[in-house]
């Protein structure tokens, strides 16, 4: 099989999803949706609250985009991943990303804590079937953001 055929089989092939990244991640929430919306052709942008972030068990992921050079119009998903303990502690920047893509009706995906974080930063909650309440419901997270991105 040919690569172009193989990016046509893929759902989100030419899409951009974003990923925050904060101190103490849960590797699970955080990394799944990475693993899944890449095989699936995205291009995944991770946006660090710091240089390097340390996950709950100590694993660094360095981000690779600030939060203001993020092209919100051209964005089809923000994904907030939670911590093990506590509210993320989400950047300023990661903050104010969070509400530009509210803002402009962008697609937010939360799980965990980072359902309350996009809480605090919107003054709502996510929409409906969008948030999850932990790593155990990732699969159904990743199969709402597929069905909302490649539908």
């Amino acid at each position: 099989m040919s690569s172009e055929s193989l990016k046509s089989l893929k759902s989100l092939h030419g899409q951009s999803v974003a990923v925050l990244a904060c101190p103490g991640y849960q590797e699970l929430e955080f990394w799944y949706p990475v693993f899944r919306a890449r095989e699936e052709g995205a291009t995944v942008a991770i946006v660090s609250s710091s240089e390097t972030c340390e996950s709950f068990l100590g694993y660094p992921v360095i981000g690779d985009t600030e939060a203001s050079a993020v092209d919100v119009p051209g964005l089809a998903a923000l994904i907030v991943p939670g911590t093990v303990e506590g509210l993320p502690a989400a950047s300023e920047a990661q903050r104010e990303l969070i509400k530009a893509v509210h803002a402009a009706g962008g697609k937010v995906f939360a799980s965990g804590s980072g359902v309350a974080l996009v809480k605090e930063a919107v003054g709502e909650e996510p929409v409906a079937g969008r948030s999850v309440a932990g790593p155990d419901e990732l699969p159904a997270l990743v199969r709402s953001l597929l069905a909302e991105l490649a539908g």
